[in-house]
């Protein structure tokens, strides 16, 4: 009996060990986590991998053929066209990807899109040939919103008025008012107007879009003419729209322009941000023989998902990757603001030197995306 049992126990195990090797020998099927990706243009990456599976191990060596094609995008233009690529499974691995390299294209203005075919699978089944890929368009050539400030007043389904003093988390020294005397819209365009109406008492103006006008990502453009003298510090900024709940720096705050009245010839792009405690990142650029309070200038912010860049006049002047800011909160809505601060901790108060009133003169804010 004792034999007999260690035959039949023999048996099964040679039954389960056939089993095993005929499973690790199925042929696999190919599989694809998506047929469809997408990649915005100023990825860091500068390529997008798409995963491709073996369903299950194999014991031999599986391998797929694969190319390129046009659909709306071009290729040599938009990515580096592969014609006859191969991806390589060892026995056992079920794991590999395909990369294609994607081209910046400056004259791009819309989402375009190509192919990826699948092909001759050796050692390996397939029923799904091709993926598609979009390139996503960061040239933002699209106005979605703006404001021309024509003449009226200051259009409230689009912006806020933000009052009191209080220092304003800056120890500035202003009290924010919404009489016309502080803000006004005349021949089309918006005045900031900070005054000074008795001895060390000081008004201005801060409007906003907060829950009314907020954008994730554009192009933005703001030409303006700024105010100058020490203690004045007039800003184009936004900040963002989870502000109320999550508090800043959390929040994220993007400074398009700043300036301190003292050197009036030089603006401030800056971001401000929470990656374990406050940090920034900041960067100035200098008006060469004049001051940004002898005519307009157009101050520009490209905010992408992966990039931030700063410009006046088209000459960039900053930018700011996805990779040197960590914790990036700047891929959630943010709302804008204008205001022209007196006094506070960086520009300091202003002296017998500064002269009353100070106006920053806004012509338009226009949005592309």
């Amino acid at each position: 009996m004792k034999n007999k049992a260690q035959t039949i126990l023999v048996v099964i195990l040679q039954i389960l060990i056939l089993g095993a090797c005929k499973k690790e020998s199925e042929t696999p099927d190919v599989t694809l986590t998506s047929s469809f990706f997408t990649i915005v243009e100023d990825d860091p990456a500068g390529s997008i991998e798409i995963p491709v599976r073996l369903s299950v191990p194999y014991d031999e060596i599986s391998t797929l053929d694969y190319n390129t094609e046009d659909s709306t995008a071009s290729a040599g233009k938009d990515y580096v066209p592969v014609s006859s690529g191969k991806l390589t499974f060892q026995p056992g691995e079920t794991t590999g990807s395909i990369k294609i390299n994607i081209l910046s294209d400056t004259a791009q203005k819309q989402d375009v899109y190509f192919r990826v075919i699948l092909s001759n699978p050796v050692n390996a089944m397939m029923t799904k040939a091709s993926v598609t890929v979009k390139i996503q368009n960061v040239d933002y050539a699209n106005l979605v919103w703006s404001d021309e400030f024509n003449p009226g007043s200051l259009n409230t389904s689009t912006w806020n008025y933000e009052l009191g003093a209080g220092g304003w988390g800056n120890n500035e020294l202003e009290t924010y008012t919404n009489s016309i005397n502080n803000v006004h819209i005349d021949s089309g365009y918006l005045h900031i107007t900070a005054l000074n109406p008795s001895a060390s008492y000081y008004t201005s103006g801060r409007i906003t879009t907060q829950g009314k006008k907020e954008f994730t990502n554009g192009k933005i453009r703001i030409r303006a003419k700024l105010p100058q003298g020490q203690g004045i510090w007039p800003a184009l900024w936004m900040l963002g729209a989870n502000f109320s709940s999550v508090g800043w720096p959390k929040c994220g705050e993007i400074d398009i322009m700043e300036l301190l009245g003292k050197a009036p010839s030089v603006v401030y792009g800056t971001i401000h941000w929470d990656a374990n405690g406050y940090t920034s990142r900041s960067n100035s650029y200098t008006l060469s023989g004049s001051s940004f309070s002898s005519g307009f200038h157009t101050f520009t912010l490209v905010w992408t998902p992966n990039n931030l860049k700063w410009s006046v006049d088209n000459i960039q002047f900053f930018h700011l990757s996805r990779g040197e800011v960590s914790a990036f909160p700047f891929n959630l809505p943010q709302f804008f603001i204008f205001n022209v601060a007196v006094g506070g901790n960086w520009p300091g108060s202003p002296d017998q030197t500064t002269v009353f009133p100070q106006h920053m003169i806004v012509d338009y804010i226009r949005v592309y995306q």
